[in-house]
C-alpha cells in the first residue's frame, strides 16, 4: 500500500486510499520544486518512527528511487510511479453542512459502536445519518442492539438527506478530528467528504435500504428500572466472568428489591450473583442477555444514571440516560437471549 506525495506550489500534499475511504492532507513546506511519487506507506512509517524527532529531507530521482536524509545519515527505497496511485474525486457539492467537530465526534461515539460487523449485511456495517434542516438522526444496529442518536442543529443544514456511511470511516476519523475545529461535510450520491483545516476524509456510501428502525423501538414497556451506570458496569463485568464463554449470557432479575445478577457456565461448573440495588417499578420480571453487548451499551450512555424499559423477557429492554442533555435524544435498544431452561 502507497501513499502519494505530491508537491505544488509549495504545498505537500500527502493521499492515501483503499479505494472506499481516502485520506488527504496538506502541509506548506519550503521547497519549491514540483514533482510526486508514490511511497510504501509501511516501509515509511517505520523509517519515520524510528528516526529522532527532527528534520528529514527527501529526493527522488527519475526511477523512482527515494533517498531520506537527516543528521544520523541516508536511507534509501523504491518508490513507485505516481500515475500508478488509485483516483478518487474530490470535488466539492454546494450541498453541505457544518458542524462542530465536538458534535460530531458525539455522534460517532454515540452510534459506531453498535454497527454490525457482517459483511452479508452491508446496510447494518454503517451508521444511517439523516439530515433535516434543523436535526440530525444518527442509526446503527446489529441486530442485537440499536442506537438511536437525535441531536438538533443551531444552524440550519442547507440540506435534507439520508445516508449510510461506513461504520470504518466513523473510525478513522474519531482518531483524526479535532474537536475544537468546525468540520464541512459535502454529500453527493456515491461519496460523502468531510473537511477540517487541511485534513479531508472521502468514504463511499452504502447503496443499500436501512431498516425501519422506528417500527422496532418499543413505545409501551411499562416495567421500568433506574440503576447507577458506573455500579451495574461494574457488576456486570463480575458475574460476566462466571458466564459461559460461547453465549456470554447473564441473568437479570427486577423485582422492588433490585436487580439480581446472575451467569452460569455448566461446562466448567462456575457460576456467581449478586444482588444489585435498583428503583424498580412493576411486576418482577427476569430477563437474559449477552453481557458483552449490556456493557457496550451502558458504557455509551452518558450520565451517572441509567433508566430501563421492560415489558416481557423476550422484548428488547430501552434504555436511556436518566438526564438528557440539551437538543439531544439518546434511545438504546439491547435484544435479550432466550432463557435456558
Amino acid at each position: 500500500m502507497c501513499a502519494l506525495f505530491e508537491i505544488k506550489k509549495e504545498t505537500l500534499k500527502i493521499k492515501t486510499t483503499d479505494l472506499d475511504q481516502t485520506i488527504i492532507s496538506k502541509k506548506n513546506i519550503s521547497n519549491k520544486e514540483e514533482g510526486s511519487v508514490a511511497i510504501p506507506l509501511n516501509r515509511l512509517n517505520e523509517i519515520i518512527t524510528a528516526l529522532p524527532d527532527e528534520e528529514i529531507r527527501f529526493s527522488v530521482n527519475n526511477d523512482n528511487l527515494i533517498e531520506i536524509n537527516n543528521n544520523q545519515g541516508t536511507y534509501k527505497i523504491t518508490g513507485r510511479n505516481s500515475e500508478e496511485f488509485p483516483e478518487k474525486s474530490e470535488e466539492e457539492t454546494q450541498q453541505n453542512l457544518v458542524l462542530s467537530g465536538e458534535d460530531f465526534m458525539e455522534i460517532v461515539e454515540k452510534t459506531s459502536y453498535a454497527a454490525s460487523k457482517d459483511d452479508l449485511k452491508p446496510a447494518l456495517t454503517g451508521v444511517y445519518l439523516n439530515v433535516e434542516l434543523t436535526k440530525i438522526t444518527a442509526v446503527a444496529t446489529d441486530g442485537h442492539k440499536l442506537v438511536k442518536f437525535e441531536k438538533e442543529i443551531t444552524n440550519p443544514n442547507k440540506i435534507e438527506q439520508a445516508i449510510i456511511i461506513p461504520s470504518k470511516f466513523f473510525n478513522i476519523l474519531k482518531n483524526s478530528i479535532s474537536k475544537k475545529e468546525d468540520m464541512v461535510i459535502n454529500i453527493n450520491t456515491d461519496q460523502i467528504l468531510t473537511k477540517q483545516k487541511d485534513f479531508v476524509f472521502i468514504s463511499r456510501i452504502i447503496k443499500e435500504k436501512f431498516p425501519d428502525f422506528n417500527s422496532v423501538i418499543p413505545e409501551n414497556n411499562k416495567l421500568k428500572g433506574l440503576f447507577n451506570a458506573k455500579d451495574f458496569l461494574l457488576c456486570v463485568k463480575r458475574i460476566s466472568i462466571f458466564s459461559n464463554r460461547t453465549t456470554r449470557q447473564i441473568i437479570t432479575t427486577f423485582n422492588t428489591d433490585g436487580i439480581v445478577v446472575s451467569a452460569e457456565d455448566i461446562e466448567t461448573s462456575a457460576s456467581g450473583k449478586e444482588h444489585f440495588m435498583c428503583e424498580f417499578e412493576g411486576e418482577e420480571i427476569t430477563t437474559s442477555y449477552n453481557a458483552k453487548y449490556l456493557q457496550e451499551v451502558i458504557q455509551h450512555i452518558d450520565g451517572e444514571e441509567i433508566n430501563i424499559y421492560l415489558n416481557t423477557p423476550l422484548t428488547a429492554a430501552v434504555l436511556k440516560p436518566k438526564k438528557q442533555k440539551e437538543k439531544e435524544k439518546l434511545t438504546t435498544l439491547l435484544m435479550p437471549l432466550r432463557l435456558n431452561t
